[in-house]
């Protein structure tokens, strides 16, 4: 056991340089289609590349609970946590950092589970207090402890002494199992369920706890218990055990005196373990990263930063490019050339705004924003079974934004790239406009990457591009925001480089 926890470690801390390193084809992440239809199809997966080999919450999952992992989805995704007991604060991420400097990596390190796969998600499940078995054979309850003690002592005496009544007493044990039976299973399932979580999760409970010898009790007791289980496997010692002293009885008992000891202690660490799990992601991007920063929440609805970059974005490809302040109705429209990085700047602030809303620091400087409700509209689909093509799916995306707008009391921010290119420049220009309008007066902050020039001459909107640099007569990209409008392309050039013949390049 030692040695294969000294391997997962191991390989815990390789990934973690992997990470580091930005290598993250090393890293065993989930397949998209492992990932829960809800989120795998959610548009900020799909736009922002979340469930991709590669992706973000693949990279970044520490999770090894499953509901620790479905809370770290929804929480990444700025969707609702339906059990108040798993919300959490906005500060928690930054008081697990701020603890000790190892604190995050010991945390890490406890919840390694030596008998799981990477990405394999187990169950830890709550103590269910209310006790229907009992309640349905109060009789029963008092009555079995007499003749759970008397039954084995007088087939005993019987089988010495050749009284009589044996049959009768079998036969009557016989009766009493098959009448528990099937509610008793599920209690062994309970108990079986109880005490793998007691194993798996044996030095995290310690660990966490702050009465740690009540917790070993309590750890020894569900898994001594579920030990017995393993007399299911072996029907025949099973039914001869309760036909001696009704055996199934005597355990749930056991069961039952286990739960009035240690069931707000377990539930109480479950609990703790499971917000742990869920926040476990984003404590270790900012361990990782110990140059991030904790965003600032600003009442105002305004967003900006000093600085900004996108968190899967290696170290050494890192450039840091400033928000200007956006506020409620605002809109940003971001031109350049191909290549130059106009939609991985809009990733980035939308990356940004999720991790900040997540509660985890922010790679960057100053990053400051409100209560949000992000969108978007970056990479559309269309459908061939709904009969539904690329423009038609943007203008239906693009209307329930607007709707949803209207009765949310958060910021809306939304990211746009190339809007309906599905349709002719001048149709293009006009409903593009319109739709604006119509945003900004629902107080939509808006950022929009475009290469039709026209629509930056929209008057209310602040204007920004990236560009690419000659070299040696090679096309080179800095990827550094500029003020005003791009006044440059590379179509064609793109096009030349890749052997494909431009014979009228003038018209």
């Amino acid at each position: 056991m030692q040695i294969q926890y000294a391997k997962k470690t191991n390989s815990l801390i390789l990934e973690e340089l992997a990470k580091l390193r930005g290598e993250f084809k090393k890293i065993k992440t989930r397949e998209i289609w492992e990932y829960p239809e809800s989120v795998r199809n959610h548009p900020l997966s799909i736009d922002l590349d979340l469930c991709t080999k590669q992706g973000f919450l693949g990279i970044y999952d520490t999770t090894i609970t499953e509901v620790g992992f479905q809370t770290y989805l929804k929480r990444f995704l700025q969707e609702p946590i339906e059990d108040p007991k798993l919300q959490s604060r906005a500060e928690e991420v930054r008081d697990i950092l701020n603890k000790n400097s190892t604190y995050a990596y010991h945390l890490l390190r406890k919840f390694l589970v030596p008998d799981t796969e990477p990405n394999e998600k187990v169950s830890l499940p709550p103590v269910q207090k209310e006790d229907s078995f009992w309640k349905k054979r109060r009789f029963l309850k008092v009555f079995f402890p007499i003749w759970g003690v008397f039954s084995p002592i007088y087939l005993v005496l019987g089988l010495l002494f050749d009284l009589p009544l044996l049959p009768l007493f079998l036969l009557g044990n016989g009766i009493l199992f098959v009448s528990y039976r099937r509610d008793s299973l599920k209690q062994w399932k309970e108990i079986k369920a109880l005490s793998s979580g007691a194993t798996r999760f044996q030095k995290t409970f310690i660990y966490l706890a702050k009465e740690r010898k009540t917790t070993k009790q309590m750890i020894g007791q569900i898994s001594s218990l579920g030990d017995s289980s393993e007399l299911l496997i072996s029907p025949l010692p099973h039914l001869i055990l309760n036909l001696l002293c009704l055996w199934d009885l005597w355990k749930i008992k056991s069961l039952e005196k286990w739960k009035n000891k240690f069931a707000n202690l377990w539930n109480d660490l479950q609990i703790q373990i499971l917000k742990t799990d869920s926040l476990l992601p984003f404590v270790n991007f900012g361990f990782l990263f110990p140059e991030a920063r904790f965003a600032e929440l600003a009442p105002q609805g305004t967003i900006s930063a000093d600085s900004l970059v996108h968190p899967l974005l290696p170290k050494s490809s890192r450039v840091f490019n400033p928000l200007t302040p956006m506020e409620p109705g605002d809109l940003m429209i971001v031109t350049g050339s191909n290549m130059s990085g106009k939609t991985t700047y809009l990733r980035s602030i939308a990356m940004s705004l999720l991790l900040a809303g997540s509660g985890a620091p922010v790679l960057g400087s100053n990053f400051k924003f409100p209560k949000f409700k992000i969108h978007t509209l970056i990479r559309s689909q269309d459908s061939m079974e709904d009969g539904v093509s690329f423009f038609y799916s943007e203008v239906r995306r693009l209307s329930s934004i607007i709707q949803t707008a209207e009765h949310s009391d958060q910021v809306p921010v939304l990211f746009l790239d190339e809007i309906l290119k599905g349709t002719n420049s001048k149709e293009r220009y006009i409903a593009t406009r319109e739709i604006l309008s119509v945003l900004r007066e629902k107080q939509t902050i808006v950022f929009l990457t475009t290469h039709d020039l026209k629509l930056a001459e929209i008057s209310w909107a602040k204007r920004f591009h990236f560009t690419e640099l000659e070299v040696g007569g090679q096309m080179d990209f800095d990827y550094k925001i500029r003020n005003g409008v791009s006044g440059s392309t590379n179509a064609l050039k793109i096009l030349k480089k890749e052997g494909i013949p431009i014979r009228n390049e003038e018209e």
